[in-house]
């Protein structure tokens, strides 16, 4: 990545939206990762606020979790 970009939200989980800003030069992998990490992360966020996972010692960004519960 030889570039930079920036994001804004707005919307609630079940009807969010991303503005994205792009500087520099990027490639199709580098917007695949990040494409890939908001959606972990928006995965995460609706499982904590349905209350099937939860952060814990082992797990404060409950990650783990994730991984467990996607897999079931």
């Amino acid at each position: 990545m030889k570039g930079s970009i920036t994001f804004r939200f707005s919307g609630d989980s079940n009807d969010y939206r991303v503005h994205i800003s792009r500087q520099g030069e990027l490639d199709s992998g580098d917007l695949e990762v990040v494409a890939a990490l908001l959606n972990e992360d928006i995965m995460v966020a609706k499982l904590v606020e349905e209350g099937k996972i939860q952060a814990t010692y082992s797990d404060p960004t409950c990650r783990g979790q994730l991984r467990d519960n996607w897999s079931n």
